[in-house]
């Protein structure tokens, strides 16, 4: 009979959950909520098309109506809330500002709550031979995970990320793989990166098609079918905005493609030691790195995130052809752990090699972590990758100081890049992402989603999660 959970141990769980919350709130280091209401402002005082038509927007449609839903919440809290704010290490004195930013962080509070819940729900479908200390140890490494970002974590939009990428997997672990591709496209009108998971979320509903005994015909041509329907969603959001916003409501995409090498990219260290005269500069809302190699480095890495994201494919979608062909149809629970397990692959492959490193993208990794298998030696991924997370806090906001240097000119604005204790963690940051990449690499190439519960298969004489990844 599985260990139960004593009710003190659930008290103290959901107690550092609110406390960390409250710190957190109260000291966010708040850098980003001022564009978030200028844009938010904008568009409820005449509307999203006029604000694309008269504004260049660097965010998608769907992460500007994030700062219009918290300027509604904050017009509805009583006066005097800003107080709750004044800890905060902030250059907006004024109240409103400071209003918004206690709406701002509701808002993510409430996407918070609700990624703790769906990873508790995934998890109990993921893995059912589970008992209650381990779904427990479940929830505290996501409380872990998002506090490692906890002094950006109600500042930035990117906690939305990860919801989506729940939401995803909870509606197709409930067999709803159209709703997942819907969720995902929608995610794409958020923030582009939802978009990577689309091939994954198709191979994975192919499976369940397919199975059992499918040929690799068979599946490849189940996994068309499911091509072409999560085609259709995707292509709803670029017609719906070209339609009712306009094509400037694309702008953001050149923002993005304009930006250098940034200081805290993994690959940017490797650069500075290549070439210590590099400088560090600022554009696009961040600071990069100036200089020849720096320059061949951002490009190159548009090539190799782009060939990891396709190394990803191959290695997910092994798994799930393995247990399209199992002469017995995969269960669920497996196809679900795998998913997310890839999900995970393929957000953390993006980030360790793309040109942008900010430390607000981690915070799409953190629900995803705690659906991992937990267990064995592996138990110890889930380690390193928090400790990246650790070491990305240390850089942004803990010792930025040092990993950018010191002020050499002012026109342009020009830093001396990092210290030795900078390059320091810097480096570290890039060893414990790439290690993590491996290692998850690894773990997804050799699992193999399982047959229904209960039902035997070779090797693994109950099914369920144990074969899963």
């Amino acid at each position: 009979m599985p260990r139960r959970v004593p009710p003190a141990a659930w008290a103290a769980l959901f107690a550092a959950f609110l406390l960390t919350r409250a710190a957190f709130f109260a000291l966010t280091t708040a850098g980003e909520y001022a564009l978030y209401q200028r844009y938010g402002d904008a568009a409820r005082a005449t509307s999203l098309a006029d604000l694309y038509r008269t504004t260049d927007v660097e965010y998608p449609p769907f992460a500007v109506l994030l700062g219009v839903v918290a300027g509604h919440v904050a017009d509805a809290l009583p006066d005097g809330v800003e107080v709750l704010v004044a800890w905060r290490p902030t250059d907006r004195p004024d109240v409103a500002g400071r209003r918004f930013e206690v709406g701002l962080g509701i808002v993510l509070f409430a996407v918070d709550l609700a990624s703790l819940a769906l990873v508790y729900a995934i998890a109990r479908r993921a893995y059912p031979d589970e008992g209650p200390v381990a779904r427990a140890a479940r929830l505290a490494v996501y409380v872990a995970g998002t506090s490692a970002g906890g002094l950006i974590l109600y500042d930035r939009q990117d906690p939305v990320v990860g919801l989506f990428a729940l939401l995803a997997l909870a509606a197709f672990a409930r067999g709803w793989a159209a709703a997942a591709y819907a969720v995902l496209s929608a995610g794409c009108a958020y923030k582009l990166v939802p978009v990577l998971l689309v091939p994954l979320f198709v191979l994975a509903a192919a499976a369940a098609r397919s199975a059992p005994a499918a040929t690799t015909r068979s599946f490849l041509a189940a996994a068309a079918r499911e091509a072409a329907v999560a085609g259709l969603f995707l292509l709803a959001y670029p017609v719906l905005s070209l339609l009712l916003l306009g094509d400037r409501s694309f702008l953001y995409l050149s923002f993005h493609s304009a930006r250098g090498l940034q200081l805290e990219a993994p690959v940017s260290w490797l650069v500075f030691l290549a070439d210590p005269g590099t400088a560090v500069g600022y554009g696009y809302g961040g600071h990069d790195l100036r200089g020849d190699l720096a320059d061949r480095a951002a490009k190159a890495a548009a090539v190799v995130a782009a060939a990891a994201a396709a190394l990803t494919v191959l290695v997910v979608g092994r798994g799930f052809r393995r247990a399209a062909g199992a002469p017995r149809p995969p269960g669920r629970d497996g196809l679900v752990a795998h998913l997310a397990a890839g999900s995970l692959l393929m957000w953390l492959g993006f980030i360790l090699f793309n040109k942008v490193g900010s430390p607000q993208f981690l915070l799409w990794l953190a629900p995803l972590v705690p659906l991992l298998p937990l267990r064995g030696s592996d138990r110890w991924l889930a380690a390193v990758l928090l400790a990246a997370m650790a070491v990305t806090a240390m850089i942004y906001p803990g010792q930025y100081e040092q990993v950018r240097g010191e002020l050499t000119t002012d026109d342009p604005r020009t830093w001396s890049g990092p210290t030795a204790v900078g390059l320091a963690l810097l480096v570290a940051k890039s060893v414990t992402l790439a290690v993590a990449f491996v290692w998850l690499t690894v773990l997804v190439w050799r699992s193999r989603p399982c047959s229904r519960p209960g039902v035997e298969t070779p090797g693994h004489p109950r099914g369920g999660s144990r074969c899963s990844p």
